[in-house]
């Protein structure tokens, strides 16, 4: 009878034992079973005990992890003033403002301005009751007056010319047919001096484009010459009718077969 129990016990220990092996070998290792590993320490707590265990006398480590405020940080404004110093930002701004405005100049002269609307394009109009214009600007002007609406009871063209610019946002282009069978442009005028018969065109007191020295006849041009010349003294012939856009159709998309239909009939 003992020997059959002791039997019995030697093989609930083998059993017990081969499990353990067994489990061994097919379960891997998680971390919570590393006894060196805490992960329901806080990271303070962590920061904290790595730091304690820090030799003092190590002058290896730099900046002095035991004195943080006043060598870390004095460390980390020498090397922001270096930087700085390294890729100036404000010159950088200057010269990206320079081009911009350079740029803006060259289009805000690729045609005559209408200066009697409102609000510069793509602009959104709001005027009160009172008679003051408000000026929105759309989502994707990204001008120097970003932030800021433009808002006026009684602004003249040179006011809106000066924030044109200063704000790099132009107003909409006249729209027109142009009488191009005058002798001269507007603010042009016929030299009562020429003795060539040639009707050379002068420029007025009121011109102040590029072409104020010139003086020439334009008896020889056809319309697309003129129309060059135009864009390059910044000086328009009259209007023959006032806007093309109010009867014409498709006047947002100009390049439609109704619109082109309606260019060639009228």
């Amino acid at each position: 009878m003992k020997i059959a129990i002791l039997w019995t016990l030697l093989a609930v220990s083998s059993i017990s034992c081969l499990r353990d092996v067994d489990n061994e070998e097919t379960e891997p290792t998680r971390l919570a079973d590393d006894p060196n590993l805490d992960v329901s320490a806080s990271t303070a707590d962590i920061a904290s005990k790595s730091t304690l265990n820090l030799d003092e006398d190590n002058t290896d480590i730099l900046p002095d992890a035991h004195n943080l405020k006043s060598d870390l940080l004095p460390y980390i404004e020498e090397r922001a003033t270096e930087i700085r110093q390294q890729h100036p930002r404000d010159t950088h701004s200057e010269e990206r403002k320079k081009k911009l405005d350079s740029k803006h100049e060259h289009t805000i002269n690729l045609c005559q301005r209408d200066y009697t609307k409102p609000c510069p394009l793509g602009f959104r109009h709001v005027e009160t009751k009172d008679g003051e214009h408000t000026c929105i600007p759309p989502p994707s002007y990204t001008g120097p007056c970003m932030g800021n609406n433009l808002v006026y009871r009684n602004m003249p063209e040179e006011d809106k010319v000066v924030w044109s610019i200063n704000c790099l946002a132009n107003w909409p282009c006249v729209m027109c047919r142009r009488r191009y069978s005058d002798f001269c442009p507007e603010k042009w005028e016929l030299d009562e001096h020429d003795t060539s018969g040639k009707l050379q065109c002068i420029p007025t007191k009121d011109y102040q484009g590029p072409c104020t020295d010139e003086s020439i006849s334009f008896l020889t041009y056809n319309i697309e010459m003129q129309k060059q010349w135009s864009k390059r003294c910044q000086a328009w012939w009259p209007c023959d009718e006032p806007d093309m856009t109010t009867g014409a159709p498709d006047a947002a998309l100009p390049i439609t077969m109704a619109a082109t239909l309606y260019r060639i009939t009228h």
